[in-house]
């Protein structure tokens, strides 16, 4: 298998199973997405503690771009690897990388651009709030 760039972060790794097919007997791809999104937020939690922020509380606000490139099969071993792409006042976007290993050959299968933003929460209230840990100008 060829080494990995140093910058990527392997967040999730699935073993796809039959519960999750659609109808054409492949993975049905919003499962891939829910994973697409945990992935993107354990990658972005762990860019954030890597840079020495404080831990913060992430939620997904876009899925900037999704691309399908291959079909997803049953019994597939699916690595979710990440990336970081900007880190702005609020929010941290990550790319991830869907990879399965078929025949000992790395196959890329889906990649998205995902965006968080950090919030605090407040009882029902949810309020943005800067990632570096810094308290925002009014």
């Amino acid at each position: 298998m060829p080494d990995q760039p140093a910058d990527r972060y392997l967040a999730l790794k699935v073993m796809m199973m039959p519960r999750d097919t659609n109808p054409y007997g492949t993975i049905f791809g919003g499962v891939i997405l829910s994973y697409i999104d945990q992935g993107g937020a354990i990658g972005a939690r762990h860019e954030i503690a890597c840079k020495g922020f404080p831990a913060q509380d992430l939620v997904t606000v876009a899925m900037n771009s999704v691309e399908f490139h291959q079909s997803v099969f049953v019994g597939d071993c699916v690595s979710f690897w990440t990336e970081l792409r900007n880190i702005g006042k609020t929010s941290i976007t990550m790319h991830i990388t869907v990879e399965a290993d078929r025949n000992g050959e790395l196959t890329t299968l889906t990649e998205a651009d995902v965006t968080y933003v950090s919030i605090e929460t407040n009882g029902l209230a949810r309020r943005p709030v800067p990632i570096r840990g810094k308290k925002m100008s009014p």
